[in-house]
């Protein structure tokens, strides 16, 4: 049994008669599917699927090509202005630069006054100075973090070697490229041939 044919002739997603043969051509072809049976038990059946496959492929190829002809006109348009857009907003951006290095210095200033200053408090005082007068270390407030900016924890690793096993990532960019160049043995890794079917006509 054959698939439907699909024809794209006078196929437009721009108009509800072209999405409705669009998708009639989708139904048939799934409602035909649905009816043949997914077994593969000989080389005819196995030509004969990969036939229907290929047939599913060209429908979505189908698909794709009708968006194609109605965005890529707008993909166009998007990407002239994006670049016009960089263009008008790349002096904004040049202007703003002396201001925003001055709120950075200010609020890196601010930080390490503040640091410095929780440093300060988390020193106990000795036991001996208790007893005394506290106007020789009088309480500051601990000076406020700077409007708009939030701390975030972020990391730098000082020891590579001190690493628990739980924090290396393997590198599979450099295993598989490995692999194609003709490496059969790396320690640690099992290298094997995996079966990969391709669909086509």
């Amino acid at each position: 049994m054959q698939t439907p044919a699909t024809s794209s002739a006078g196929l437009s997603l721009n108009e509800s008669s072209g999405r409705q043969l669009l998708e009639n051509s989708i139904s048939d072809y799934i409602k035909f599917l649905r009816r043949q049976p997914a077994v593969c038990g000989s080389a005819e059946q196995q030509e004969a699927l990969l036939k229907h496959i290929a047939q599913g492929h060209d429908l979505i190829k189908l698909v794709a090509s009708e968006r194609l002809k109605i965005t890529r006109q707008l993909d166009k348009q998007k990407h002239e202005w994006i670049e016009l857009e960089k263009h008008m907003t790349a002096p904004i951006e040049e202007a703003m630069k002396p201001l925003k290095h001055a709120i950075e210095h200010y609020n890196q200033e601010m930080l390490r006054i503040r640091e410095h200053q929780l440093a300060e408090t988390a020193q106990p005082l000795s036991t001996e100075s208790s007893e005394e007068t506290t106007w020789l270390t009088p309480d500051v407030s601990v000076v406020a973090i700077p409007k708009g900016v939030q701390l975030k924890w972020q990391y730098e690793i000082t020891d590579p070697n001190q690493l628990p096993n739980g924090y290396w990532v393997v590198d599979e960019a450099a295993i598989k490229a490995a692999i194609a160049e003709g490496v059969r043995e790396i320690p640690g890794v099992r290298i094997y041939q995996e079966a990969v079917t391709t669909f086509r006509k």
